[in-house]
């Protein structure tokens, strides 16, 4: 039979999915044709406009079809003369607008400051849209005259390519599910059965509605976190790989926050914006991409503590959706700190299966190194959370663990933990001990200020209030939730009942993990409680000491680890009560799974409401530059905020020219006879090197009075100095140690893949799922 023939074959037998794929088809043929028009490029008309006094509306003449495009503005301001000029002012705003077809254009306002003469921010047309009537609304702020000089929106070719692999990508992704589900004319069960399927679907679509808008819910983080995507985007286009300053962060000085606060998983939102996807839309598509991360790990964790896929999707379940996660994901916007709780299950598989294997293989020790690695490279405050839990956990079972086979996948669990995280860990430490840079006191209260209330904890619903006031007043929820207080009472019922499960000895095995497990929740409860004296521990114990156990700022961060940690006495007191009452354990199953529905959707009745919305499509410019990375975060120690208004190179000799023309460069002539200094645009941090453009050779770089560079130009220099920061050979030898290690455990997964042997399923938990 003829390849046609099958296809006609093929059609026949699937008529309604072949209509399908004609039309998919058709509306992707048109995206391609479109694709290749000429790019547009419109200016906007300013004669006899151009001097803005007061708000003023300018039309965009023509048509402005569909596509992404870079608008560039630039202008001058008049500003009053008693302004205060320690800080950037805002001078105006601009604001792009179609009153005929208004959802069809996407834009920020754009800020103009007084800092910039140029500003460049973005603006789409919707697909399938034309705008005829753009207008442009330019309002100068109060006591300040803008002059517009000039105003271009230049289409981006890159939007083209991004815009038409995105809808084949949604479109590919929409007719696989369709074809696994309804294959054949009827829905196919999914191997894993329905109820599984439903619950880790439906906990990810339920975590990612929030972000199911053309805006952003306004969080406490929100802006420092959206702002650290855009200035890894830009270090990215820049040639940075990994990036260790952010070069466009406090106005182009730079800042070294990367070096403190791991970027890595912030890498795909980043190059989604240098594809010129809007920045909110590059954000919430990182959302929805930890909450199905958090669902899968929790699932694979969970499933394989309990041994039944169905309890451990019930667990995942809650646990993706728990009351501290959703605190977290919503009304902090803590990215490092929900992203860490993605690999918070995995740290307590790989705990819990070492310890309970006398010779524990790669799957039970993989998980926790691949767990810590990812919490390191999340949020180092969650490190130190679960690494405390571990110590405590390992000196608990310290005979145990010091038989030779668990000690040696413990070791093996450190070491590719190690290894993974080297390329930042090692850079992160040797910055902490070798540089003085300054860390907010924003929250300078003592730790044990913030700790939760009983009546917090175990409250089954808390109001999602971001306000902070005396006792809980305007408190955001610090709960676990009624799912979570369902699973302490399930436990608490189980450990009661011990005596019940001595007669089967996998029973017996799961009562006694249940048992340690309630201890360790119990203590993480107490710690992020007002109960735990934290203050008298300060007051008694060696600073050294104290200061790694106050390192958390907050003791309710502790909720983190109590939370993983009801999932698994979730699927270990589902599992007792299965082998107890098979059908009483699957109605707690849906009990468990009902609780979590009732506090999710009464968090967002309340949330959906209460809280305020913002809009951040993009930006090239940073107007807030020193706010938006939390006041002082990782500069110099004693740096002048001040001084991001200069954006220019000063020489100290009059006589002699410094044009910085951003980048890295600056274009220098020093026509006397002595050499001369020339203070530059960029905070003095390490390992910045200074090279004459032409012949590559290095001109002396200093620290100056404000904690900028300072460059030495020769006599008689003409040319230009690149000033570039070059990480030291320690550091590349750490970013060759992870790849090493990434390259062995990929050798290592193809190895064991071929050679694994046909998995035999069991139902010993029951009839419902199969274990795992």
């Amino acid at each position: 039979m003829s390849t046609a023939a099958r296809v006609r074959s093929w059609a026949q037998k699937h008529a309604r999915f072949s209509v399908l794929l004609l039309l998919e088809g058709v509306f992707l043929l048109f995206l391609l044709v479109t694709a290749f028009r000429p790019l547009a490029q419109i200016t906007v008309p300013l004669e006899g406009t151009g001097r803005v006094a007061s708000q003023l509306q300018i039309p965009v003449e023509g048509e402005v079809p569909a596509g992404g495009y870079r608008i560039t503005v630039q202008y001058a301001c008049d500003a009053p003369q008693d302004t205060e000029r320690s800080a950037p002012q805002t001078v105006g705003t601009l604001l792009f607008t179609s009153a005929g077809n208004p959802a069809a254009v996407r834009s920020d306002a754009i800020t103009l400051t007084d800092v910039h003469s140029t500003v460049t921010a973005r603006l789409w047309v919707a697909t399938g849209n034309t705008v005829g009537d753009l207008l442009m609304t330019a309002a100068p702020a109060e006591g300040y005259t803008l002059t517009l000089q000039s105003v271009t929106l230049e289409e981006q070719p890159v939007w083209r390519v991004t815009s038409l692999s995105g809808w084949l990508a949604l479109l590919a992704a929409a007719d696989l599910a369709l074809w696994l589900l309804f294959a054949g004319g009827a829905p196919r069960r999914p191997r894993c059965g329905w109820g599984v399927a439903l619950l880790l679907i439906g906990g990810i679509a339920l975590a990612s509605l929030p972000y199911c808008a053309d805006f952003l819910y306004s969080g406490h983080d929100l802006k420092f976190h959206t702002y650290r995507i855009w200035a890894a985007a830009q270090s990215l286009a820049d040639g940075q790989f990994p990036v260790r300053i952010a070069s466009a962060g406090y106005n182009g000085y730079g800042s070294a926050a990367p070096l403190y606060y791991c970027d890595l998983f912030l890498y795909l939102p980043a190059l989604l914006y240098n594809a010129f996807v809007p920045l909110q839309v590059c954000y919430q598509i990182y959302a929805v991409l930890v909450n199905a991360a958090t669902m899968l790990l929790a699932y694979y964790s969970f499933a394989r503590m309990g041994r039944n896929r169905l309890y451990g999707a019930a667990a995942a379940f809650a646990y993706t959706l728990c009351a501290y996660r959703l605190t977290n994901l919503l009304l902090r916007a803590s990215v490092g700190e929900y992203t860490a709780m993605a690999f918070l299950p995995l740290v307590v598989l790989g705990a819990w299966a070492i310890a309970g294997e006398e010779r524990p293989a790669a799957r039970d020790w993989l998980p926790l190194a691949i767990g810590m690695a990812g919490i390191v490279q999340s949020h180092l405050l969650t490190t130190e959370l679960a690494a405390l839990f571990l110590a405590l956990f390992w000196l608990w079972h310290l005979p145990r663990m010091l038989r030779p086979g668990r000690l040696l996948a413990a070791l093996k669990a450190v070491a590719v933990a190690a290894g993974l995280s080297a390329w930042f860990l090692l850079p992160c430490l040797d910055t902490m001990q070798n540089e003085y840079n300054m860390m907010s006191d924003i929250h300078s209260s003592p730790i044990q200020s913030t700790g939760a209330y009983l009546i917090q904890i175990l409250g089954l619903f808390g109001a999602p209030s971001g306000g902070s006031g005396p006792g809980t007043t305007g408190d955001m929820p610090l709960t676990l939730g009624l799912a979570g207080t369902l699973v302490l009472v399930l436990a608490v019922w189980c450990c009661l009942r011990r005596g019940c499960w001595q007669q089967d000895a996998t029973a017996a095995r799961r009562a006694r993990w249940l048992g340690e497990g309630l201890a360790f929740c119990l203590l993480a409860v107490w710690l992020s409680s007002t109960l735990f004296p934290w203050d008298w521990l300060g007051a008694h114990l060696p600073q050294k000491l104290v200061d790694i156990l106050l390192k958390p700022q907050f003791s309710w961060r502790y909720l983190a680890v109590a939370s993983a940690l009801l999932g698994a006495l979730a699927v270990w007191g589902l599992g007792l009560v299965h082998s107890w009452k098979p059908r009483l354990a699957q109605g707690a199953a849906l009990a468990l799974a009902a609780a979590t529905l009732l506090y999710t959707g009464a968090f967002y009745r309340d949330y959906a409401y209460e809280h305020g919305t913002i809009t951040m499509i993009g930006t090239g410019t940073a107007a807030d530059f020193p706010y938006e990375s939390m006041g002082y975060e990782y500069l110099p120690a004693g740096t002048d905020l001040t001084i991001f208004r200069q954006t220019e190179a000063a020489a100290q000799d009059p006589s002699v020219t410094a044009v910085w023309q951003g980048g890295g460069a600056l274009l220098c002539e020093n026509p006397t006879g002595d050499s001369t200094a020339v203070d530059l645009p960029l905070l003095a941090y390490r390992h910045y090197t200074a090279r004459d453009a032409a012949t590559g050779e290095l001109l002396p770089l200093e620290k100056n009075e404000q904690n900028c560079l300072r460059v030495t130009v020769p006599a008689g220099y003409s040319g230009t100095v690149q000033v570039t920061f070059t990480p030291p050979v320690l550091w590349r030898g750490a970013e060759t140690v992870t790849l090493l290690t990434l390259l062995l455990l990929a050798a290592w997964a193809l190895r064991t893949g071929r050679r694994r042997p046909q998995r035999k399923h069991s139902t010993q938990e029951g009839p419902v799922c199969t274990t795992i």
